[in-house]
C-alpha cells in the first residue's frame, strides 16, 4: 500500500524506535523538557476532566470527541507562555465541536497575541507573536461559515496582520457572504496574500476578477502564477 506523506509522518511519530532516536538529539530532548515543564499543570487538569495518561496535548486527537476537554484548554491558553505548547492547544481547539466556545477566544488572540517565547527558536525565525497569530489564523479558518463571516471579513482586511490571514482568506467562500468577492478583489494588491485571494476567487468562479488575475498569470512568484492559472481555468470552465 502506498502511504501519503501525512500517513508517513504519523507512522514515524508513532514508531517507538523513531521517537527514541529523535529523543537522543540534544535539541529535541531540550524541547521535550521545556514542553513537559510547561504542560504539567494542564495535563493534571485534563486528567481530572477524564483524560489521563497524556504526555502531550496533541494526544487528545486519539481520544475521539474530546468536547469536555475544550473548557480546560481554553482556561489554560491565556496562561501559557511556551510557544510550542500554545500552538498545540490551538490546534486541538480547531475542531467543529469547539467552535462555539473557542471562536471568540481565538478571534481576540489573533487580534492581540499573548506574550509567548521559545528559548530555542532560531534568531532568523519570525517572531513568536507573528508565528502564533498564523497558527490561530489557521484555526479560525476551520470555523469559517455564515455565522463567522462578519468577524473573518473584518480580519482579512487588516493589512498589518500579513500572511497570518492566508488560510482565513482561502476559507472566506465558506461564509457565503455576498461581500466576499469584493473583499477578495481588494486583497489582490497585497503581495503577502495575493495568491490566497486569487485561489478563493477561483473557487467562487467570480468572473469579475478575470482581468486582474490574467495580469499575474506570468508572475515571477511561483505560487501566484500557479493559483492564477488554476483560477483562470475555473473561470473559463464556468463560462462554457
Amino acid at each position: 500500500m502506498v502511504m501519503t506523506r501525512k500517513q508517513l509522518v504519523e507512522a514515524a511519530i508513532n514508531d517507538p524506535a523513531a521517537r527514541a532516536a529523535s529523543g537522543a538529539i540534544p535539541l529535541v530532548a531540550e524541547r521535550r523538557r521545556l514542553y513537559a515543564k510547561a504542560v504539567a499543570g494542564l495535563l493534571a487538569d485534563l486528567a481530572a476532566a477524564g483524560y489521563p495518561s497524556l504526555s502531550r496535548v496533541g494526544e487528545l486527537q486519539g481520544r475521539g470527541d474530546y468536547a469536555t476537554a475544550v473548557p480546560v484548554l481554553l482556561a489554560w491558553l491565556p496562561r501559557v507562555r511556551y510557544l510550542l505548547l500554545a500552538d498545540d492547544i490551538v490546534r486541538m481547539l480547531a475542531v467543529p465541536f469547539a467552535r462555539e466556545e473557542a471562536f471568540p477566544v481565538l478571534l481576540e488572540m489573533f487580534r492581540d497575541p499573548p506574550p509567548l517565547e521559545d528559548p530555542l527558536r532560531p534568531a532568523t525565525s519570525e517572531p513568536p507573536r507573528q508565528h502564533f497569530r498564523a497558527t490561530v489564523g489557521d484555526a479560525l479558518s476551520v470555523f469559517a461559515g455564515p455565522s463567522t463571516g462578519d468577524d473573518l471579513i473584518e480580519l482579512v482586511q487588516v493589512e498589518e496582520y500579513g500572511e497570518a490571514r492566508a488560510l482565513i482568506i482561502r476559507a472566506l467562500p465558506k461564509t457565503k457572504d455576498p461581500r466576499v468577492p469584493e473583499v477578495l478583489m481588494g486583497l489582490l494588491d497585497q503581495p503577502t496574500v495575493v495568491a490566497f485571494a486569487i485561489e478563493a476567487l477561483g473557487k467562487l468562479r467570480f468572473g469579475g476578477a478575470r482581468e486582474q488575475i490574467a495580469r499575474v498569470v506570468d508572475s515571477a512568484d511561483e505560487n501566484v502564477r500557479d493559483q492564477a492559472r488554476k483560477a483562470l481555468k475555473r473561470l473559463n470552465s464556468a463560462a462554457v
